[in-house]
């Protein structure tokens, strides 16, 4: 009896959680859709006609040669026309930049405060760490304007130093770090001491390659969140050269009219890397949260 209850209950978990995924994945699977549109195609008499991508019930056929979307035939124009009309490329090397300076910017000073309050004995340890995590109940926005005018005053506004440096660590990867090396045993440090090794060599022999998972799992984190971070680059830059992806996606925007397929496009190009990174790297989120859920 119990073991059929089990599986009822198990049944109505898989429906749940598959009813959720069909629902959570419906916006991607409408953006391509959207992206693959048309803004205008000629109909059975030659006529060129415009798209209605609103319209509802929408007229969809994927058993047509090409499919039919919205009652045009799909095509990859879109695709090929953000790069005509933005310069879409150097957006994409503009993010990738950013993003990329500010991970290795966390991963190296959030895992050496990490150490250092796991490890380390100095004065007042626990009142900073304390003092740190408090931090994190102040909104982000609070700090945008003393931010702001700190870049203003150094003159890093539409540059890569304006748009990394406030952001190259935070608490939340200082506090990641700093439990999942508290779970690591003492006792391959003492060894370590004994064999003659330094606090250094100690962290980049024995901890760092222990703390794999929890490296990657912090890298993917910061990685996503500066890849998809909007507000910070909308502030730092006014020259369309400096764009990021996230600012960029608001060209498509006009006062009276928004370019929705080329938009979509652009969306689908920003998301797929993203989904593939998270994909490949899922593993190592569930063995960090296993490892720094040992000790409080």
């Amino acid at each position: 009896m119990k073991k059929r209850k089990f599986k009822i209950g198990l049944t109505i978990a898989y429906i749940v959680l598959i009813i959720y995924a069909l629902i959570s994945l419906f916006p991607f699977f409408w953006s391509a859709l959207v992206s693959f549109t048309p803004m205008n195609y000629a109909d059975e008499t030659g006529t060129r006609r415009g798209v209605n991508i609103m319209e509802w019930p929408p007229s969809i056929s994927f058993f047509t040669l090409p499919p039919t979307l919205f009652k045009a035939p799909a095509s990859g124009e879109n695709y090929a026309k953000v790069f005509e009309i933005t310069p879409y490329g150097r957006w994409i090397i503009n993010t990738v930049l950013y993003a990329v300076l500010v991970t290795f910017g966390h991963l190296l000073f959030d895992s050496f405060g990490g150490y250092a309050f796991a490890r380390l004995k100095f004065p007042l340890k626990n009142f900073w760490f304390t003092l740190f995590l408090a931090t994190m109940m102040i909104p982000g926005q609070v700090t945008l304007i003393p931010q702001y005018n700190l870049m203003v005053s150094f003159g890093f506004i539409n540059t890569f130093y304006g748009l990394v440096l406030p952001k190259l660590t935070g608490v939340f990867g200082l506090f990641l770090m700093k439990q999942f090396f508290t779970s690591i045993p003492r006792e391959l440090e003492e060894a370590a001491k004994i064999d003659g090794a330094g606090y250094l060599k100690t962290y980049f022999k024995i901890i760092l390659p222990m703390a794999k998972p929890a490296i990657t799992a912090l890298g993917i984190y910061i990685f996503l969140g500066t890849w998809n971070d909007f507000l910070w680059p909308l502030l730092m830059t006014s020259d369309k050269s400096m764009y990021t992806l996230t600012v960029g996606l608001d060209f498509f925007k006009s006062s009276y009219y928004t370019f929705w397929q080329y938009m979509m496009s652009a969306t689908i190009m920003m998301t797929i890397p993203m989904i593939v990174i998270f994909l490949s790297f899922q593993k190592n989120f569930v063995d960090t949260g296993a490892s720094t859920a040992v000790k409080g």
